[in-house]
């Protein structure tokens, strides 16, 4: 099971959402007036209600989600809402109600805790030890994750953010004292002080923006005014500023955590909040030059809620996986204890988990992953390509003057010397360096991301150059071998094991129509015009480790098929994930296209990276290799879906089936675009 049902209960509305857990997206959405003030039982059975009838839109059934999570506004300790002065509840045993009218595994959270722990989670906090957030609405929530884990405090009162005092003397607050950060940078907070000055400047763009009407001004408009030069609203923005930056670095000095997370509809602001935001809590917190709160804008706005009670679940099954992690850790040449365990990142094939191990106080992190033996039949000789390949390259690295802690990545052996562990079930572990503040991308987001990951993946080349290709174990056998990709879609086609061969026949002979193209690598290697190189194999851009801060390119990473191949392999297979207009499993083909102008970005970057160090049949098969690379994915796609979903990772029905089509569409584009593609290398070569 991969879905579980969120649920945002507010004073007006009830939003819940089906969430895919791998997929780590929101599938289908709906949502109901609450109708509050009503007992906690009538709300309870509304919920259910919703959540049966959003089953029911997706064809699935409550027995069918791995458990229900539901965010509350107010105090909650344990499922019980012990105030919820706008729901008119007091001391109800909401997780309990909700238990017993569902039959099944319920959890509830404060809405702002949950909202942190999303953040935490799948957001801007990601892979951070810890996590505050503060939330800025009517009022200015907070919460606080530690080590994947919600601090709720002895009472449930914790992170109760906005009331703490700013200045004594302050303003009135709605809780009844004075001088509440909730006075002073809430959402409410902005708006009246915008309306305040406003009336002091009747020529302000204020006015203009809320069309003469004060009623009209909301927390845009300051915002907006700013922008345009209006020195009302900048009064009224940077007053806002200065008290939240005492309230965030209040939060810092506290707590020093290793991310201060603001969310709420004004986070939407962006970078006209957040810039001089940063530079005023840095003014006025604490830290130091190597390490400072990092001070984001929250990833998640109207979905926090949803998003936030569906990973409600998870803190029962980390506690699982940090207690698994533990024991095998064991088995490796480390110290300290599993503080966290969480699952990392969306590869199809291995489990992988992101751990945090603390010594001394010290975290050191790392990426536990079990290799799948379905598909690496041999992972010793896999291990022993891994080990080799990467402790050459910290050696060049090293050479280069480079830091080989976050250029490559690097096998920590088992306390018995060995670079893997087997357990008792017969599976096989890695243990490996986490490159911390790295990040990677499933899409393009930024043209330059694009080039970076083409000079590192092309310096991949360079820097394995004189490393002998020949003493590599074949991971995978024939794994870029097209003809025989081609050779298995026809078994799959001939088994038609699934029935599913009918609604797919004009895929099959989109396919068959190319079965003399599949052969021509193999041909070009066969003349002598294709050498064989240490070739990673897997060059998707999120096969890179970006920078946090910096957003640059650091190092290569997911290396279980390095093996002996073609550059143009490497090459192709960068294109068809990333010269696309959307993601390889987007079903909609009107908005899959070839994209020309970051191929060109590519070939410039690649050719670059690999400072000479590609013949000329290299260079000439380029744009060969592109569409080979998407020709050959694909097939593969469309073998796996007539085999049954044996091999890659799927997450609805058809998947594999619109990933094939996908990719044979920008096969189609890539043809027609093919001469201008060979004049693009020539141009850069």
């Amino acid at each position: 099971m991969n879905y579980c049902i969120g649920v945002d209960l507010g004073g007006t509305n009830i939003a819940a959402g089906i969430v895919d857990l791998h997929a780590k997206k929101i599938v289908r959405k709906a949502s109901i007036k609450t109708n509050a003030p009503r007992p906690c039982e009538d709300i309870s059975r509304d919920i259910v209600a919703l959540c049966e009838s959003l089953c029911a839109s997706e064809n699935l059934s409550l027995s069918d989600m791995k458990w229900i999570g539901v965010v509350t506004p107010g105090i909650v300790k344990n499922g019980v809402v012990i105030s919820a002065s706008n729901l008119g509840w007091n001391n109800d045993d909401f997780a309990g109600i909700l238990n017993r009218l569902t039959g099944g595994n319920t959890f509830v959270a404060n809405d702002a805790n949950a909202a942190a722990y999303a953040e935490a989670m799948w957001g801007a906090g990601e892979c951070a030890g810890s996590l505050a957030m503060i939330t800025l609405g009517t009022g200015v929530g907070g919460g606080i994750v530690v080590d994947c884990e919600i601090v709720e405090g002895s009472n449930g009162f914790a992170a109760e953010i906005g009331h703490m005092i700013i200045d004594v003397d302050g303003r009135k607050c709605g809780c009844g004292k004075r001088g509440c950060l909730e006075a002073y940078a809430s959402a409410t907070a902005l708006v009246s002080e915008a309306r305040r000055v406003a009336g002091l400047y009747p020529d302000s763009l204020m006015w203009q923006l809320a069309d003469g009407d004060v009623g009209k001004i909301n927390g845009i408009v300051p915002f907006k005014a700013m922008a345009r030069g209006d020195k009302a609203a900048r009064l009224v923005v940077d007053s806002f500023i200065k008290y939240l930056a005492i309230g965030v670095s209040n939060v810092i000095n506290i707590l020093q955590p290793d991310v201060v997370c603001i969310g709420g509809g004004i986070s939407g602001e962006g970078e006209r909040l957040m810039r001089p935001l940063r530079e005023e809590v840095e003014r006025l917190s604490f830290g130091t030059k190597e390490h400072r709160s990092r001070l984001v804008a929250a990833k998640f706005r109207n979905d926090a809620g949803i998003l936030g009670g569906a990973l409600l679940g998870m803190q029962e099954e980390l506690a699982k996986m940090k207690n698994d992690a533990r024991e095998l850790l064991s088995h490796f040449a480390i110290d300290g204890d599993v503080v966290t365990a969480i699952p990392y990142g969306n590869g199809h094939i291995n489990d992988t988990k992101y751990v945090v191990v603390k010594k001394n106080g010290i975290r050191h992190e790392y990426i536990l992953q079990k290799i799948n033996k379905n598909v690496f039949k041999n992972p010793a000789e896999l291990m022993e390509n891994y080990d080799s390949v990467t402790s050459y390259l910290r050696e060049i690295i090293k050479k280069n003057g480079g830091d080989p802690e976050r250029e490559t990545l690097s096998v920590i052996k088992t306390k018995d010397g060995a670079n893997y562990h087997k357990d008792s079930e017969g599976e096989y572990w890695r243990l490996v360096n986490f490159v911390t503040d790295s990040m990677s991308y499933d899409k393009v987001e930024r043209p330059e991301q694009f080039y970076d990951s083409a000079v590192s993946f092309g310096n991949f080349q360079y820097l394995l150059k004189d490393y002998p290709a020949e003493t590599l174990h074949e991971t995978i056998k024939n794994f870029h071998n097209t003809p025989d990709r081609y050779r298995q879609l026809m078994e799959a086609v001939e088994r038609d094991v699934c029935g599913r061969l009918s609604e797919v026949e004009a895929e099959v002979e989109f396919c068959k129509a190319r079965r003399e193209f599949a052969g021509t690598l193999e041909a070009a290697h066969a003349e002598g015009r294709l050498p064989l190189k240490v070739t990673h194999n897997d060059t998707k851009l999120n096969n890179i480790l970006f920078d946090k801060n910096t957003g640059k390119a650091l190092c290569v990473c997911d290396l279980d098929t390095i093996m002996p191949g073609y550059s143009v392999n490497d090459f192709g297979d960068s294109i068809r994930f990333g010269a696309t207009t959307a993601l390889e499993d987007e079903a909609d083909l009107s908005k899959v296209n070839f994209d020309i102008s970051l191929y060109e970005l590519y070939v410039k970057g690649f050719i670059e990276g690999a400072k000479g160090g590609l013949s000329e049949g290299e260079l000439e098969l380029l744009p060969i290799g592109a569409m080979m690379m998407t020709f050959e994915c694909g097939m593969r796609f469309l073998t796996d879906y007539l085999s049954g979903d044996t091999y890659f990772r799927i997450s609805r029905e058809k998947h594999n089936l619109d990933r094939a089509r996908n990719q044979f569409k920008l096969v189609s584009d890539m043809e027609k675009a093919l001469p201008e593609m060979r004049a693009i290398v020539k141009k850069y070569s």
